[in-house]
């Protein structure tokens, strides 16, 4: 009679049993019984020697069903077992956090691979009731706090522990390939002996050689356990960061797995009426972008006829937000053109507006040695004071002239400026600009917005739009969002954080021509970073003046700290940048593509590009190149805070190294809040783990800052 496939009707009632008595075991329990399945099926094609890891792949490859869950779960199974080692090993307990882990893993493994029992294997999820609800685990986690205090404090000891744990892998591997020789000339050597044993002499030597051979080889061996034995410090570091990063890439995988939204989010896609303007507001990680696209699929469901556009900021949140809607099946997701950028949203409609001149975002000097241009009060600061002020701000004469409008974020004007002389230049540039063939966006944008004002033109109508859906609001300029709004017959349905602005030096929606007074709506949970990345981020928002004090967002997933990494010179740092993505990827089992370098100025990231292939041979590509895409493996993301705006990553490595020089232009007030805006929005871009990379002599205040939260 063929033995029943496992896990049996009995072993699930062992396992029931063990719930909730000790964690260690249990959790150990779910993954011998794991193991247990697979050894059934694989009989014929494994040892005792199989390790567990080679036995999930080979199990995966030759039972593979083709669901898209597998590769993670496979990979999260894999790494989660790695933890029980401590109960195999030490008889050390594992927490009720972790064991619950364990239950999600044999549970989506059952569902995927339809193991028999399903039903009493069911109901050992009740205890998943928490995660469902998205609480903080509190004192079911007291191990992992244990093992997150273990590892602030070898990180503060060892300040180049990157390096110690490549040393350990490099050691441990060598230790392995001793082993491996040993056993291969063991094995070699015991041939020759049973192929001699009728020559008793030759048979003698042949011991005394493999004696000799296996001395040698242990005294090796002995060797490397010593030097082994010195870096228990790396060891007992990657066990517990590797248990933390198993633990929460897990749960995560769990919420995500749930394809529906908190409550505080589906009640605010609930109370969006489409009858005004609607603005999602909410911290980093909130899910605003989520929102936005579920209200968007809520209006695609009703099938009215209903014309809607998503825009975005950037490229690489248009990317993201496809490659999102994609995964959530939302209809028609990347229909042409039903998500694209702010820039190709309102191209089209300045094209129309002034139909055979060209276009760029470079802002063309002219009339320099013109008395009107070069005897202003500004001098040549006119063209900052008209790239940052004017065109941003939609900003008329009389505003400008008459009723002196406050230069919100701009150098103070030197006492008694007449700033008629000032807007007599500008009218001279506007009217050169007019001349030209190709003009700059921004003076496009301000043009066609004041052609409207005045009726000199009107957007036809198969460039308008019912409602619009914009992501990422605050960093688009006034003078933009005018013009979206004359572009929607209806109403706009905006996101946006204002601590997470990083172009506006200030912003005034009534100005924009929008109204949310009452039809606005706040996001409290952040669903993205861990409870150690938030608390981070949280005190550091809080250090920004004019943060959002109505934004208090809570978090619930336990993770491990938030790591600095101070070095002596740029060359250092990326070395150990370097470092910590070989960690990640050979001893924390993440890939390339869940890694995000961000560094402040895309020559860093070019640098490091060529130091990831060159030191690690690791593909890697900006998040806004033109043909980047979010579903491609195996490339590492490179990102500058701007770029990386609405988009998250599993690994944050993060270069801080100063202030960002186009901040010269503003008041010194405005520079440092803008600064802070571009470190926060890199901070809260990790959902599982951020490490920051400074100099030592880093001393401006907004990188000192946030050293001194870290430490």
């Amino acid at each position: 009679m063929e033995k029943e496939v496992p896990p049996s009707s009995e072993q699930i009632k062992r396992l029931k049993a063990l719930q909730g008595v000790d964690c260690g075991v249990f959790t150990l329990s779910v993954f011998s019984t794991l193991e247990g399945h697979m050894r059934h099926l694989l009989n014929g094609s494994i040892s005792n020697q199989t390790t567990f890891p080679d036995l999930v792949n080979l199990y995966k490859s030759r039972y593979s069903v083709g669901n898209p869950k597998e590769y993670q779960l496979i990979r999260n199974i894999i790494t989660n077992e790695r933890n029980t080692n401590s109960v195999r090993h030490r008889f050390e307990n594992l927490s009720v956090e972790e064991a619950k882990a364990a239950i999600y893993l044999l549970s989506e493994f059952a569902n995927i691979f339809k193991l028999p029992n399903k039903d009493q294997l069911a109901k050992l999820s009740t205890s998943l009731v928490n995660w469902d609800n998205r609480k903080s685990p509190q004192e079911t986690a007291l191990e992992l706090e244990k093992a997150n205090r273990e590892l602030k404090r070898l990180a503060l000891e060892n300040s180049d522990m990157t390096a110690k744990v490549d040393e350990l892998e490099s050691k441990q591997k060598e230790l392995s390939s001793l082993n491996t020789k040993l056993k291969a000339l063991q094995e070699d050597y015991d041939e020759q002996i049973t192929n001699n044993r009728k020559n008793k002499e030759k048979i003698d030597e042949l011991r005394r050689l493999k004696n000799e051979a296996e001395m040698e080889n242990r005294k090796a061996q002995e060797t490397i356990q010593e030097q082994i034995s010195k870096l228990s410090d790396a060891q007992s570091y990657i066990d517990n960061l590797a248990r933390m990063t198993s633990y929460t890439r897990t749960r995560y995988d769990y919420e995500q797995s749930l394809l529906r939204l908190t409550r505080e989010q589906e009640s605010i896609v609930n109370q969006v009426k489409f009858e005004h303007d609607f603005l999602v507001k909410g911290s980093a990680g909130t899910g605003k972008s989520l929102v936005l696209l579920k209200t968007l699929e809520k209006l695609i469901q009703k099938k009215d006829g209903t014309s809607f556009k998503l825009i975005t900021f950037s490229r690489s949140l248009e990317k993201y937000n496809k490659y999102v809607a994609q995964l959530m099946n939302i209809e028609n997701p990347i229909e042409e053109e039903l998500i694209t950028t702010s820039e190709n949203y309102t191209g089209k409609i300045i094209a129309d507006a002034f139909p055979g001149k060209e276009f760029s975002y470079d802002l063309f000097r002219c009339l320099e040695n013109e008395e009107v241009v070069s005897g202003n009060p500004l001098g040549k600061e006119i063209w900052t004071e008209l790239d940052k002020f004017i065109l941003p701000k939609c900003i008329s004469k009389k505003e400008y002239c008459d009723e002196k409008i406050n230069r919100t974020g701009m150098k103070k004007l030197p006492n008694g400026t007449d700033r008629n002389k000032i807007w007599a230049a500008v009218e001279a540039i506007f009217a050169e600009w007019d001349k030209m063939d190709k003009i700059s966006v921004q003076y496009a944008n301000y043009k066609v917005v004041s052609e409207i004002d005045k009726g000199e033109y009107t957007i036809p109508a198969n460039l308008k739009t019912d409602y619009l859906f914009v992501d990422e609001v605050q960093d688009l300029t006034v003078t933009t969002l005018r013009l979206l709004k004359y572009s929607v017959n209806k109403n706009l349905i905006l996101a946006g954080d204002n601590d997470q602005s990083v172009y506006q030096p200030g912003f005034a929606w009534t100005k924009a021509g929008i109204d949310v007074v009452g039809n606005s709506r706040a996001l409290n949970v952040n669903f993205r970073s861990t409870i150690q990345i938030q608390e981070v981020a949280e005190k550091y928002r809080q250090l920004m003046k004019g943060f959002d004090k109505k934004n208090r967002p809570e978090t619930f997933r336990i993770g491990a700290p938030v790591e600095l990494h101070e070095e002596e010179n740029q060359a250092e740092a990326f070395e150990s940048m370097l470092d910590s993505v070989n960690m990640c990827i050979q001893s924390l089992g993440y890939e390339p593509e869940n890694i995000c370098l961000i560094a402040g100025k895309r020559d860093y990231l070019s640098a490091l590009q060529g130091l990831l292939k060159e030191k690690l041979d690791l593909e890697s590509d900006f998040v806004n190149s033109e043909d980047f895409s979010f579903a491609k493996k195996g490339v590492v993301r490179l990102a500058t805070p701007q770029s990386c705006k609405g988009l998250d990553f599993p690994v944050v490595l993060y270069y801080l190294d100063h202030r960002a020089h186009f901040l010269n232009v503003y008041d010194e007030e405005t520079a440092d809040k803008m600064n802070r805006n571009m470190i926060y929005t890199a901070i809260t871009r990790g959902i599982e783990l951020l490490h920051i990379f400074m100099l030592k002599d880093s001393n401006s205040g907004p990188v000192d800052d946030l050293r001194k939260i870290i430490k």
